[in-house]
């Protein structure tokens, strides 16, 4: 069911639900490479959302896709939106807020973009202190531990591919060009957006997406030119079934368990 579908009475009938989960889809507007909508993050985890809906309709409350997120080093590109941390923050402690009334005390954050992760740590903690408990699926790192082939970096060929799959009039694969990153120096060479290889080790070296590799896609090695609808319909499947199992896990996890009361 979807929260957003419900009257205020309708959603209070639900304190009566035990073992109800919520899902919160949330992503960015930000640039995804020459290829990517700027949309990608937010309707990746919408499209996932609405496919485990259809599921499993009477075990899930499904609330409205957060369309912004925290993305200070992408905002150099024209469209790109950043709320940043303390805004995205307040959001998400409104919907921990607005869940708990309802009486629903586990929610899954549905994730599908990398600098939200800091608020959704805030938020988790916020709601496990009042008794509930939350998950995190990061998509795009979970398709990666299901198959090496499905490792994906920022705009790339895998993360298109799953675009396709869900809106294939939003990627412009025609727009594809090579992409060249600049790297710091022939010994201190980037090899994700923030992350610099030096002695074969990584250490983190952040700054403007824009000034790194200009083209916006940090796909390093994960080309754009490989995007393929049909695979981006398998990596949806996959994690919407991972996910369908999980909540039902999820569901049945005893929330007491393991507290200090403190």
């Amino acid at each position: 069911m979807y929260l957003g579908a419900l009257t205020w009475k309708k959603a209070q009938e639900l304190r009566s639900r035990e073992g109800l989960v919520a899902i919160l889809p949330l992503g960015s507007l930000e640039e995804h490479g020459p290829i990517g909508p700027l949309a990608t993050d937010a309707i990746i985890p919408d499209a996932m959302a609405a496919r485990i809906e259809a599921r499993m309709p009477d075990e899930v409350l499904v609330l409205p896709t957060m369309p912004y997120g925290v993305t200070p080093a992408l905002k150099n590109f024209p469209g790109s939106v950043d709320i940043g941390y303390e805004a995205l923050c307040a959001v998400l402690k409104g919907c921990v807020d607005a869940v708990l009334s309802c009486g629903v005390r586990r929610l899954l954050f549905l994730n599908g973009h990398g600098g939200n992760v800091a608020a959704i740590d805030t938020a988790s903690l916020y709601l496990y202190k009042q008794g509930g408990q939350a998950a995190e699926i990061d998509w795009w790192v979970l398709c990666g531990q299901m198959r090496q082939e499905w490792m994906c970096g920022h705009g790339g060929g895998i993360e298109a591919a799953v675009a396709m799959a869900v809106r294939p009039d939003w990627v412009h694969p025609g727009d594809c060009f090579a992409s060249e990153v600049a790297h710091f120096s022939e010994r201190l060479r980037n090899v994700h957006i923030h992350s610099v290889e030096f002695e074969g080790a990584t250490v983190k070296m952040v700054r403007d997406v824009v000034d790194s590799i200009p083209s916006g896609d940090a796909g390093y090695g994960d080309s754009p030119a490989r995007a393929d609808e049909k695979v981006g319909g398998e990596i949806l499947e996959a994690v919407v079934d991972y996910t369908v199992r999980f909540v039902r896990e999820f569901a049945g996890l005893d929330l007491s368990v393991g507290r200090r009361g403190g």
